[in-house]
């Protein structure tokens, strides 16, 4: 079968929705739409900060600009972004992550962003937005369905830039968590989401041509003892008897390292800034 064939946007929905239906239907809103989860990721965020100025520091904006941020979570970009442009507009669908970044908006006294609590799939760009916005970015929030339609109501958003920052191989904690599945259930039953070589090509069909650039990130979510991070993924992968409770701690013992007297488990991922200038001409 020859590349023209494949409809990318396709094989993005059937990646993901696999992805959602072996993970008990839960999508990545409603992983977020949980107070712990959305804490504790803001308290592994907020230390990046040199990995996010490099970030930001790299992009085409202005003071002048207006900036709308899909998928903020806690403000990992959207409250640099303020300190940096005119304006930002948040749009978060998870209800406890939109309360975490609109508490970290009212704690840091930041006048110039607004938040959305609501799905990018259900936000019409003419009534809930303040568009046209001078850039638009998804910095790994490409949970939706249909990539295709989420990529061109980012397009209707913006004026000129449309950044998108995505997986481009397997993170580490997809291979741990397939690895615990295997350990604990006898198969891999464990799914990916789909990553940037198919998000590629759905934009190549689209007639995108994207600037691509390659980065690592690693962060390190912190356990304040190994007891509490045995009761974190007892949660997670429904641990229901002595025997997988078992195989859960000689798991954990083997991925997570002491550090001043907590538990550190390392997640890093390669990935891919994909960007354009929608106005640009490719002729």
């Amino acid at each position: 079968m020859i590349e023209s064939q494949i409809d990318w946007s396709d094989v993005w929905k059937s990646q993901m929705g696999t992805y959602i239906e072996l993970n008990n239907g839960r999508d990545c809103v409603s992983w977020w739409d949980d107070k712990e989860e959305a804490t504790n990721y803001w308290k592994m965020v907020k230390s990046e900060v040199d990995f996010i100025d490099n970030l930001i520091g790299g992009m085409k904006i202005s003071p002048k600009f207006r900036v709308l941020d899909v998928g903020a979570g806690p403000g990992t970009l959207a409250i640099p972004f303020a300190k940096k442009v005119d304006h930002v507009t948040a749009v978060e669908p998870a209800k406890s992550m939109a309360r975490v970044l609109e508490g970290n908006i009212k704690e840091l006294e930041i006048p110039n962003t607004d938040c959305v609590q609501k799905r990018w799939e259900d936000i019409d760009v003419e009534t809930d937005l303040k568009a046209p916005y001078d850039l638009v970015i998804a910095s790994f929030s490409l949970g939706m369905i249909d990539i295709k339609a989420a990529i061109q109501k980012m397009m209707d958003a913006s004026s000129k830039y449309v950044y998108l920052a995505w997986f481009a191989e397997e993170p580490s904690w997809d291979a741990h968590y397939r690895d615990l599945c295997t350990a604990l259930y006898g198969t891999a039953t464990y799914q990916t989401m789909p990553k940037s070589d198919v998000l590629f090509n759905v934009l190549y069909q689209m007639g995108i041509y994207p600037n691509v650039t390659v980065f690592p990130l690693e962060m390190f979510h912190q356990f304040p003892s190994f007891d509490n991070a045995v009761d974190y993924f007892s949660g997670h992968f429904q641990i229901a008897t002595d025997l997988q409770e078992s195989v859960l701690r000689t798991f954990l013992q083997q991925v997570l390292k002491e550090n001043k007297g907590y538990q550190d488990l390392r997640y890093y991922s390669l990935n891919m800034l994909m960007w354009w200038d929608k106005t640009a001409s490719y002729s």
